[in-house]
């Protein structure tokens, strides 16, 4: 079997920059044993040439950043073999073997099918599915064996010798379709983790070509993930600060209650990247590090569809005010910023409310 020591490329040096790690750590080694790339064209429903040469250098930098993009990649959903109906796992289990190239061939002309089958369903819509090229690796990285499954869309771009429109594999932001494999004790596993550029998973990746389902539903993943938000944010922000924990949290139930979809590491960034603290002792950006790995240590997918009727009832607070009289919070409370405002009265903490409805029930006529 043909063996590709591959070394980490420019590109990922480069995203590792980007991503402003303050600790570079050594890149873990990386065989891939066998490597197939092969056009997928739907709009022609027709195969390109499956490309072998992998150990040529341009190609074999462009894969290893694709394996090492893909294996680190924070948004993801885990799902399983179905039972029933095609038996990708025998399929994929022979990506290992000295079948690699027929069942590689079969696979993406099975990628093929369904993408057709899908076209003719979005048509109605005047969409199109993207041409591209689906990926098929073996590898080792560091001590674990994986198989790979990757579509990538292809880019347009000019042809700088003769200037003319063409397309291909992007070198960056790539829009991509990925399953990936765990090979344990010369077995394929039965947990797949399925990850998508997309907002949502594509279902004929994961249902039709690979016949996979989820192992977790929306519902427990946004129970979960929400009450992991709220565990945190109580035990990292509301005794130091109670401030900067309704804020943070007013944001986090606006965000599951409007967003059709979770993509946890980036709702993180939107929400506490650039949150300015009311408690300077804060480090936010230490924080939103912290609370990333929150899918791993609590057992939820980092990519979900939200369920917001399941988590109706945990938005749902109250703060005691005085005897007899509680604020009651139900839900998002909009434009939070501008609606409470705190003051001392000689003494007296008072909490004040933006409300029409509040000074209309409460004001004191002139005497």
């Amino acid at each position: 079997m043909d063996q590709l020591n591959a070394d980490p490329d420019a590109a990922a040096l480069v995203e590792l920059i980007d991503a402003e790690q303050l600790e570079e750590a050594p890149q873990a080694p990386l065989t891939i044993f066998n490597a197939v790339v092969q056009k997928v064209d739907c709009k022609g429903q027709v195969l390109g040439d499956p490309f072998y040469r992998t150990n040529e250098a341009d190609i074999q930098a462009y894969l290893t950043g694709v394996i090492r993009s893909v294996v680190s990649i924070s948004r993801s959903q885990r799902f399983q073999f179905c039972d029933d109906g095609f038996d990708s796992k025998a399929d994929v289990g022979r990506l290992t073997s000295s079948d690699f190239k027929i069942c590689a061939l079969g696979l993406t002309e099975r990628l093929l099918d369904c993408e057709i089958t899908a076209q003719k369903k979005i048509a109605a819509l005047k969409k199109e599915l993207r041409t591209g090229s689906l990926l098929c690796a073996h590898f080792q990285l560091a001590e674990t064996e994986h198989v790979m499954l990757v579509k990538i869309d292809h880019a347009g771009f000019l042809d700088e010798v003769n200037f003319q429109h063409t397309s291909g594999l992007p070198e960056k932001q790539r829009a991509q379709k990925c399953a990936t494999f765990s090979v344990v004790d010369g077995g394929i596993d039965n947990v797949v983790v399925i990850s998508d550029s997309n907002n949502t998973l594509t279902e004929y990746w994961w249902g039709s070509f690979l016949n996979l389902k989820a192992l977790s539903d929306p519902e427990l993943n946004t129970f979960k993930a929400f009450k992991a938000i709220e565990g945190f944010l109580k035990a990292k922000v509301e005794k130091t600060s109670p401030s900067d924990y309704w804020t943070l949290r007013n944001a986090f139930v606006s965000y599951f209650t409007t967003r059709p979809n979770c993509l946890f590491d980036q709702m993180i960034d939107e929400i506490m990247g650039e949150y300015p603290c009311a408690d300077e002792s804060f480090d936010m950006q230490k924080l939103a590090q912290e609370a990333k790995l929150l899918p791993k240590k609590n057992q939820f997918d980092s990519h979900f569809a939200i369920a917001p009727n399941v988590i109706s009832n945990k938005i749902k607070r109250q703060i005691r005010l005085a005897d007899n009289l509680d604020l009651r919070i139900n839900g998002e409370i909009a434009n939070y910023d501008k609606m409470f405002a705190t003051g001392d009265d000689n003494g007296r903490k008072y909490l004040k409310i933006y409300s029409s409805e509040g000074y209309d029930a409460f004001k004191k006529r002139d005497s």
